[in-house]
């Protein structure tokens, strides 16, 4: 039975939008990002909902190629015809260009750079900078991250999102945070240096270094065996 043609124009805008949808949200993130602080984030932020959306965007294709391989009735109709109705033709184009010319390359940008001027204007206030500065790096570095999720972060079959999310934590724990222990031990050595506590920035530069062994110590812990 073939689906009603409306269907399979709702499903192909929607699988059409996806991956601008993705970059979009990641970029939202980062936003969300500097509202919850610039260098922490809140457990139940919008921070993370956002690179959960962005995440599950990006992998609605594999998610879809799961449901033909399992021969979900209407599937392949659906999937493979659905992004081939004459509704959604040009979509892709005019979205994929508006997200990479206008968000990527020009909005994003401006956005950094008002983050940077907003750390000088902390920074004169006698508070940190720090915030506005992580947050307008992690704005300039959506396009790397969405190059990393596509690249070697991504998968294909129904854990898709989960395994993407998973990578990156991986890519977190293994890249990222050996250079944030290091420059937290080094801020503790100008500490101690300058008479000023710098047990803090060792105990934090020391976690950050053991970040892997502490998340197998707590799978351990748990038997949890991912």
């Amino acid at each position: 039975m073939t689906p009603p043609l409306i269907f399979q124009a709702l499903l192909g805008l929607l699988i059409t939008l996806a991956i601008p949808a993705s970059l979009a949200s990641f970029v939202i993130a980062g936003m969300k990002l500097r509202n919850e602080g610039g260098v922490n984030y809140m457990a139940s932020g919008g921070f993370l909902k956002w690179l959960f959306w962005g995440a599950l965007l990006l992998t609605i294709p594999g998610v879809s190629a799961w449901l033909v391989q399992e021969t979900v009735p209407g599937a392949t109709q659906l999937v493979m015809g659905g992004t081939s109705t004459p509704y959604t033709n040009g979509i892709n184009k005019v979205a994929g260009d508006f997200v990479d010319d206008v968000l990527i390359s020009h909005i994003v940008p401006v956005l950094a750079a008002a983050l940077v001027f907003k750390a000088l204007l902390d920074q004169s206030q006698g508070t940190s900078p720090l915030g506005s500065i992580v947050t307008a790096m992690f704005l300039l570095g959506v396009q790397g991250i969405y190059k990393l999720a596509t690249g070697s972060w991504m998968t294909s079959g129904a854990y898709s999102t989960t395994d993407l999310l998973m990578n990156a934590f991986n890519y977190a724990a293994g890249t990222i945070s050996p250079i944030v222990g290091g420059l937290a031990i080094s801020a503790g050595i100008l500490a101690f240096v300058q008479h000023k506590q710098w047990k803090s920035f060792v105990a934090t530069g020391i976690g950050f270094l053991c970040v892997t062994g502490l998340w197998a110590l707590v799978k351990s812990w748990t038997g949890v065996t991912i």
